[in-house]
């Protein structure tokens, strides 16, 4: 590692890092990715959901509910739900940035579509059609999942959510491998400390290793460590403006028992749901914890209910999905501070009233109606573009730019990572367009 001179330094391998660098690999440029973990090798156990993740982030505090981020090869895109949600439109007419041809490429590239309907769960299925009977728009949803790439027979369970023990569901490692065999170096448990910077231009990173501080060179530096990972680089190289303010995109599960037939635990995550109330800052899909945390949240959700817990095979479950207010701070240690105000909580309200009449008229039982404490998803605009990066994703250090959720100039409420490869790609053709590497 130690000088050598790169044309690119991508630091993270989420959908952001792993997409500018596959593009740039492909033109035949000099590629370094580096990526703060390891390739996780058990996938869909509880033993590699651990060690790809951030546990303390996973532990709320009295400033901060908890959420979930990935520390491994392919970052988070290894503990999400697989859902590839299109860029909203706001991303275009509010702020210029036109993602939809790099959306419609990686769609196309992936063949990213909804789950055919008997790969859908049967409780995905009878939650659909009790929200259509009641006059919601509720369809089956676009998946990173390929049902025919599974290599040892289709998971169904909501354990997708630790990984993908069949290999069915996209994550960012394909494209960083792909990378890879194109000539790009890739270094493993190398944390990116801080971004070397000689006359206002970004020339190269400092990289905690096992062996000591490492300096890495670059003609650009691409940080891609995620919405909480990037400002605190940035924050440890001198750019203050970063992790002021961001979004994360509150989530609670709405449970409830039903005799009916089997739970939604058995069910692909979020094969099912609806965006009809994204304008409301409001989006719902068929959801349950994995199935090793789903008897404590259901006891967490109503704890004068808590035998319910034992009951997890005939659980139905929602998932309420809300727009939050920019608001909150990320810290150099990439901890951060974030509450939840009047504004979350009636969106949450609204959502859980709206969840509770659809599991109803799925045949739940009004008695066992549960509602989670609140998580944070895939938080962002950290780095936000038109405050901290240009359009083109630059900072205010010449040939230093990020690329991940950090970037997302408000709040999007919605699966990110199709935007987030998009801006990947996005970067990468203005990079060698530009001819800035």
């Amino acid at each position: 590692m130690q000088g050598k001179t790169y044309d690119a330094l991508v630091v993270g391998t989420g959908p952001g890092g792993a997409s500018v660098a596959l593009r740039l690999a492909k033109a035949g440029k000099k590629v370094a990715i580096l990526e703060r973990g390891s390739r996780v090798t058990r996938p869909g156990t509880i033993i590699g959901a651990l060690a790809g993740s951030d546990i303390p982030s996973m532990i709320p505090t009295l400033t901060s509910p908890s959420f979930l981020r990935g520390i491994a090869l392919g970052g988070t895109t290894l503990l999400y739900c697989g859902t590839a949600a299109s860029p909203p439109k706001w991303m275009k007419t509010k702020f210029g940035i036109d993602l939809e041809g790099y959306a419609d490429e990686t769609i196309e590239e992936l063949g990213l579509k909804p789950l055919p309907e008997e790969k859908l769960g049967l409780a995905a299925r009878r939650i659909m059609n009790a929200a259509n009977d009641l006059g919601y728009h509720w369809e089956p949803l676009r998946k990173f999942i390929r049902p025919k790439a599974a290599k040892k027979g289709f998971c169904t369970g909501s354990s997708c959510m630790m990984g993908c023990a069949c290999g069915a569901k996209w994550n960012a490692s394909e494209y960083v491998d792909e990378a890879v065999k194109l000539g790009a170096d890739l270094y493993m448990k190398a944390r990116v400390d801080r971004v070397l910077i000689h006359d206002d231009i970004a020339v190269g990173v400092v990289a905690k290793t096992r062996d000591g501080d490492k300096d890495l060179w670059g003609r650009s530096v691409i940080i891609s460590a995620g919405g909480v990972g990037t400002p605190g680089i940035l924050l440890r190289s001198g750019i203050t403006a970063a992790g002021k303010k961001f979004f994360t995109d509150p989530v609670v599960i709405v449970y409830a028992l039903s005799k009916l037939g089997p739970g939604s635990k058995y069910d692909p995550p979020m094969s099912v749901g609806s965006y009809e109330f994204y304008e409301e800052h409001i989006v719902f899909a068929n959801l349950t914890d994995p199935s090793i945390q789903l008897p404590f949240m259901m006891a967490l959700a109503r704890p004068t209910r808590f035998w319910q817990a034992f009951q997890t095979g005939n659980a139905l479950g929602i998932m309420v999905k809300i727009g939050d207010e920019m608001n909150g701070e990320v810290l150099k240690n990439e901890r951060f501070r974030k509450k939840m105000g009047k504004v979350e909580k009636e969106r949450l309200r609204r959502g859980v009233e709206i969840s509770t009449k659809i599991l109803l008229k799925a045949g739940a039982e009004p008695e066992t109606i549960s509602v989670t404490p609140i998580r944070l998803s895939h938080p962002g605009g950290t780095a936000r573009i038109g405050e901290v990066v240009n359009q083109n994703l630059e900072a205010e250090i010449k040939n230093l730019f990020c690329c991940d959720a950090s970037v997302i100039p408000d709040t999007i409420g919605l699966p990110p990572v199709l935007s987030i490869i998009s801006f990947g790609k996005r970067l990468g053709d203005y990079l060698l367009q530009n001819k800035r590497i």
